[in-house]
């Protein structure tokens, strides 16, 4: 009966540490904000257990001079071009086209 109780215990335990990671990532990207330009869209595949998974990018160059990579559903991720001048808002989910 402890050891039950005890593996229940632990497996709430790593659903909850999953989900707090999870909802930190995405507040870190909805805080963040930027104006730019695209530079690169690009995917790759990745080789699971469970199956294949494509994550993709894009490289912008913001109008700070900085580069960054933002993942992006695949969806999302094709409608944009290079050099498109995107912005992305504080509390936004996802950048726009300007």
């Amino acid at each position: 009966m402890w050891l039950f109780v005890l593996m229940a215990g632990f497996a709430l335990l790593m659903v909850l540490a999953a989900v707090a990671s999870a909802s930190g990532t995405a507040a870190r990207e909805t805080a963040q904000a930027f104006e730019g330009e695209v530079l690169r869209r690009y995917s790759k595949q990745h080789t699971l257990t469970t199956g294949m998974r494509t994550d993709h990018w894009l490289d912008i160059r913001t109008d700070d001079g900085e580069v960054l990579s933002v993942t992006l559903p695949g969806q999302v991720c094709a409608h944009y071009e290079v050099g498109d001048r995107i912005v992305k808002r504080a509390g936004e989910r996802r950048p726009r086209r300007l």
